[in-house]
């Protein structure tokens, strides 16, 4: 079968993305047989004339659209993406075409998503196992919805077999986005490679949608195959790796052995955007040095107990202390993310987070997410549906956060700003997406900046501020 795979997601802000997911897709679908196109939207302005022509000259008789987001998440300057995926699917309505839904967004509801955009076909869970699967369900003249991992809408009753998250991740082909992408581009905005050490989240976290699209084991890769995929990245030209698993630093045993297997091969500096404090160690420290880690987000969330409590967190306070103490042996830039305003949040908690918050070192940064973005099947919206502050019937798919009525945004903003910690080393989610950073990635990448750029977070914050951006 001739098939269109496509990357929807051209936001570049905080930082331009490889497309993992997709590129995984392809190279799976492919090797089933598959005559295979592939088209990237990241860097095109004009999505549907790239489109368009792409089904012009490809001539698919199927096309998969990779969406990764739903919106960007943030509660004070909320943005869907939603509008230009029907743009999308729209434009595919002129061609004879079948149209299949893909991507983490997908997954967190697939039914509303299919109503929503107009299509009767969605992949959840393992896209490079699923989507195959359905392309032989479909030449075959066999039901797609036995297919595991597929959603059909069809007469308006959607039907679907539940997800089978794959076990042993090391049967998968390598992923290979050397293929399907122009890797020049992201190379031109100091993209990082993205690695993936594991499947699948066992944590309990009220608010996360990991779980419910990965499943709740955590299912690994082989350590020599993560350093194996970090070499790749460095022979390609990347000057960062980054560890995109949904938390970093568990389990304990796997993030250790995939330090000393990263330690024994040639040097490609990583970064991470989520290392748990609770997975911090002398011993992960120690490793994470010798693998090469030289920027790494530790995801806090908040410092009071009450909160913690709250988010489902493995850790506490004390802990959290301990692991401040410990990774100041770390050799990378630190940032501190923090979650404000779930249930509970009030004055006191906040006090006690600007209380940690101001306690750190001046070099260190801090990334303030204000609001918690609801998604279907969270411990946290099923609790808010219970309370009667969600209604069990709203879909979420456009963007729908909770804020606590304990305290007002404006308040709770003013409690971190004036805990003490310098204001150049905080940044909103709202200033990570700040329209400009395209622009600053590519002039950072002509000077040879060292990515991640928002290790420079504290410098770019006051060149903004300066000029009033």
């Amino acid at each position: 079968m001739k098939v269109l795979i496509v990357n929807t997601n051209r936001e570049r802000a905080p930082e331009t993305v490889v497309p993992l997911g997709a590129c995984a897709v392809a190279t799976a679908t492919e090797a089933a047989g598959h005559e295979v196109t592939f088209l990237d939207l990241t860097f095109h302005r004009d999505p549907l004339r790239a489109l368009r022509k792409s089904l012009d000259t490809a001539r698919p008789e199927l096309v998969g659209l990779s969406l990764r987001n739903l919106d960007n998440g943030d509660y004070t300057h909320p943005r869907s993406y939603l509008p230009a995926a029907r743009e999308l699917v729209s434009t595919l309505r002129d061609y004879d075409v079948e149209v299949v839904l893909g991507g983490p967004a997908v997954g967190q509801n697939p039914e509303a998503l299919l109503r929503c955009l107009g299509c009767r076909l969605a992949v959840c869970g393992e896209g490079e196992v699923a989507f195959p699967a359905l392309l032989a369900a479909l030449a075959n003249g066999t039901d797609p919805a036995a297919v595991q991992g597929v959603t059909l809408l069809e007469e308006g009753e959607a039907r679907n077999s539940p997800v089978a998250p794959m076990t042993e991740l090391a049967s998968l082909p390598p992923v290979e986005p050397e293929r399907w992408l122009e890797l020049s581009r992201y190379r031109a905005y100091e993209a990082s490679w993205p690695l993936q050490t594991k499947r699948g989240c066992a944590l309990r976290c009220t608010y996360c949608v990991y779980p419910l699209l990965e499943g709740r084991q955590w299912r690994l890769q082989e350590p020599e195959r993560v350093a194996e995929e970090a070499e790749r990245g460095r022979r390609l030209g990347f000057r960062l790796g980054e560890i995109v698993d949904s938390f970093w630093g568990l389990p304990s045993e796997h993030a250790l052995a995939c330090c000393e297997a990263l330690a024994r091969g040639p040097r490609l500096p990583l970064s991470t955007m989520e290392l748990s404090p609770g997975a911090i160690s002398p011993e992960l420290i120690e490793a994470m040095n010798a693998a090469g880690f030289t920027a790494v987000g530790i995801s806090a969330e908040s410092a009071s107990d009450q909160m913690l409590r709250a988010l489902g967190k493995d850790y506490t306070t004390e802990q959290l202390w301990q692991a401040e103490r410990e990774s100041q042996n770390l050799r990378a830039q630190r940032m501190w993310i923090f979650l404000l305003g779930a249930p509970g949040e009030e004055e006191a908690t906040l006090r006690e987070t600007g209380r940690f918050i101001a306690a750190l070192p001046q070099r260190d940064l801090v990334f303030l997410t204000w609001g918690v973005r609801l998604f279907s099947g969270t411990a946290l919206t099923e609790a808010l549906i219970q309370s009667g502050e969600v209604e069990e019937t709203e879909e979420l798919l456009w963007p729908r956060f909770y804020w606590t009525p304990r305290v007002t945004l404006e308040r709770a903003r003013q409690i971190i700003a004036d805990c003490g910690f310098p204001l150049q080393n905080q940044v909103t989610l709202s200033e990570g997406m700040h329209r400009l950073l395209p622009l600053v990635q590519r002039l950072a990448a002509l000077c040879r900046v060292k990515p991640p750029y928002w290790r420079h977070g504290a410098k770019l914050q006051r060149l903004r501020r300066a000029l009033r951006l």
